[in-house]
């Protein structure tokens, strides 16, 4: 457990206790922790009591948390340069020892990561953030909360499975340990939740601008991909947006003062250019919207091949590098690690078409093996990697299509890169920005916005998820809009059904029926044939207006006054979402449930549909309004002339008293309106006694809920 991280009391209670504005730290296993903890709750309220303005106070958490990211980055690339130096390397000698460090390397690199993903589950007992996917499901179902172990063992295996010859870049873990350094910095401070997720987003933006020397594209990438995946890309006001920009500067300003000011791609050479070279540029987007989808499930697949494995867990990404090292030691040893020599030679336009096709496609298998193994790294790279290589591909049919004259193929290969980053990511905006910022290279920018919007139209037609979107569905986590169909889609009739009701045969008279029909506590009546089998139904409401009218007669029977028209059947196995439709096609209150032989086993309301509907679906996004509307409990809802409702959580200290003992109003000015218990609401009784982690929605100014705190 990081030490910054409150122990949970036991029994837990229903309400998170960092969801609610400044929370207390319980009592920790170390005292040390306890202390350190005590610290930083303390230095975060004097620090809000000297500023008092909000706004300040926010953007001075980015900056701290931008120049920690970023210096986090710098120390992540440093740690990958050591690496690099501690394994060996082929150099060019013997073949026989070529193979053996193009081998075993690898499998060494993958040892060791396999040893630490044992640590993380064994030792440290948490999930392994291996990158953006971890980081958009802790915000959306975690509230951000990141540990800071977790980041540090992400860092290490960075770095010994990049310096291993690992196919994968550091760029994904800079962001996923930027987002744990925001974590980490927010309960350190006590920040509340909604500026909690504010710095988890100011960490990624500050990590990915470090790493890329690329602060625009941080904040459109946080914006873009990881909110966006998050919470929909409900960001809300500035608060949230203005400490990303924050955080991006001062990671870059960090990253300049650690490696000093660079472009990470210099500007490649232009020719003539020609307006028919558009039809290349789009050919050019239209495959990579193919390959980039290709990419994207290739890693996908591997890494539920490696789920399904029986091996041990230690073994598995040794298993994969076993796969990557032999590849390079077939075709070239520019598959091992990012790849930034084969970029380079894109670039610069010395890559051959011949080697480019066969490197980029190997590329994308090397990923698949690293990342579906359980190596440590991210996809940017190699993305960037396989892109580069594709241009290079249609460079050379563009030129020998039009001859001499066409863009040279290093821009071809910046096209190339951001279209597959693009239709990978299914993120058109950020791939625009980051190549623009890497190479500073304004000529490019009409073909590369051409290039990543294609390719994203041709990668959601190609298939419906973005990469990150696989990965978290493949966990069984569905964001967004999604979430409603898909909860749906688990739930079956089975679990709402109720028992079957009393039936009417076929031959029942008029009395009989109206009988029935007065007795039944459901809309409709279903009429059995001799067999047992549901032939019809009788709805209680149209059967009194067809008597009132006079349409029916003594002799009626069952049989004729039954409806068949729009009777849907459903079966126990069928969905809820497939038994809603059913409904409102219907229109039917009550559906049957029938087996094979249409025999009634049980009969579904749309009643309990509905409620199903509401708890699962509505709850969820009245939680997530919670966690990222404003004036949502847990954030401070301005009440004009300065009064605020903020929410305080009952501490150690407070438990066993009442409210009349505690005396707030007198003492602090705040007045409590509510008292949480779990899901429950309590009366706000003044005798009553308090429990350790009970909420108490109260109104008051920030300075009376600062005094109220210390207090605490």
């Amino acid at each position: 457990m990081d030490p910054s991280e409150p122990t949970p009391a036991k029994p837990r209670p229903e309400v998170d206790l960092q969801a609610t504005g400044y929370f207390k730290a319980l009592p920790t296993s170390s005292r040390v922790a306890g202390l350190w903890s005590q610290l930083g709750l303390l230095i975060g309220d004097r620090l809000a009591l000297v500023i008092r303005d909000d706004h300040v106070f926010l953007i001075l958490m980015a900056a701290v948390v931008g120049v920690t990211s970023g210096a986090a980055a710098g120390a992540l690339l440093a740690w990958i340069g050591y690496a690099f130096e501690l394994f060996p390397r082929d150099e060019g000698g013997d073949p026989l020892l070529r193979w053996a460090v193009v081998l075993g390397v690898p499998v060494l690199g993958g040892l060791l990561a396999g040893g630490l993903h044992l640590l993380l589950r064994r030792v440290i007992r948490q999930p392994t953030v291996l990158g953006i996917p971890a980081v958009i499901e802790a915000i959306a179902r975690g509230g951000g909360r990141i540990g800071g172990r977790q980041a540090v063992v992400v860092g290490v295996g960075t770095g010994i499975t990049i310096g291993s010859g690992g196919s994968c870049g550091h760029e994904g873990p800079s962001v996923a340990i930027g987002a744990a350094v925001g974590s980490v910095l927010a309960r350190f401070f006590g920040l509340r939740m909604r500026w909690h997720l504010s710095m988890v987003g100011a960490g990624c933006a500050g990590g990915l601008a470090a790493a890329f020397n690329a602060p625009l594209a941080g904040v459109i990438f946080t914006v873009e991909i990881v909110f966006g995946g998050a919470i929909g890309g409900n960001v809300g006001t500035m608060s949230v947006f203005v400490p990303l920009i924050v955080a991006a500067v001062a990671g870059t300003l960090t990253s300049h003062a650690i490696r000093g000011e660079h472009l990470t791609f210099h500007a490649v050479q232009h020719g003539d250019g020609m307006l028919a070279e558009m039809l290349f540029f789009v050919a050019l987007a239209a495959i990579a919207g193919v390959v980039g989808t290709a990419f994207g499930r290739a890693m996908i697949v591997t890494t539920r091949w490696f789920d399904q494995l029986r091996a041990p867990l230690w073994v598995k990404p040794a298993i994969g590098a076993l796969g990557v090292g032999l590849l390079a030691a077939l075709v070239s040893n520019e598959l091992l690690g990012a790849g930034h020599s084969t970029l380079a030679r894109a670039l610069d336009g010395s890559l051959g078409w011949k080697l480019a096709l066969t490197l980029g496609g190997l590329k994308l298998v090397t990923t698949a093996m690293t990342v579906g193994s359980g190596g440590f790294g991210g996809v940017f790279m190699p993305s960037l990697y396989v892109g580069a290589c594709l241009g290079t591909v249609v460079a050379v049919i563009a030129e020998a299509a039009l001859g001499p004259g066409v863009e040279s193929a290093g821009v071809y290969a910046l096209v190339g890169m951001g279209a597959i980053f693009a239709a990978t990511m299914h993120a058109p905006l950020t791939p625009i920005v980051m190549i623009f910022e890497l190479t500073q290279d304004y000529a490019v920018i009409l073909p590369l916005m051409l290039g990543c919007i294609l390719a994203v139209f041709v990668a959601r037609r190609t298939y419906p998820l973005s990469f990150f979107k696989d990965t978290l569905r493949s966990r069984g986590v569905i964001l967004g809009h999604e979430a409603e169909v898909e909860v749906m889609k688990r739930g079956h009739v089975a679990d709402l059904m109720l028992p079957a009701p009393a039936v009417l045969a076929s031959a029942a008279d008029l009395e009989t029926i109206r009988k029935a029909s007065l007795e039944a506590d459901m809309r409709a009546t279903f009429v059995v044939d001799d067999g047992g089998a549901v032939i019809g139904f009788i709805n209680g409401n149209q059967l009194a207006r067809r008597m009132l009218t006079g349409e029916l007669h003594a002799g009626s029977t069952a049989i004729d006054v039954m409806g068949t028209a729009g009777l849907p059947y459903l079966y126990t196995s069928d969905t809820l979402a497939g038994a809603m439709l059913a409904s409102a096609r219907s229109g039917m209150e009550v559906l049957p449930v029938v087996d094979d032989e249409r025999h009634l086993l049980g009969v579904l309301r749309r009643g309990d549909l509905l409620a199903h509907y509401s708890d699962k679906v509505l709850g969820e996004q009245e939680e997530a309004v919670h966690l990222h509307g404003e004036g949502a409990p847990g954030h401070e809802v301005g009440l004009g002339k300065g009064i605020i409702l903020e929410h305080l959580v009952v501490s150690r200290r407070w438990a066993g008293r009442s409210l009349a003992a505690l005396d707030l109003r007198g003492e602090t000015g705040v007045t409590v309106l509510e008292w949480l218990r779990g899901d429950a609401v309590l009366p706000v009784d003044p005798n009553a006694a308090l429990r350790e982690g009970d909420v108490l929605a109260a109104v008051g100014t920030r300075e009376q809920f600062l005094k109220a705190r210390r207090l605490r």
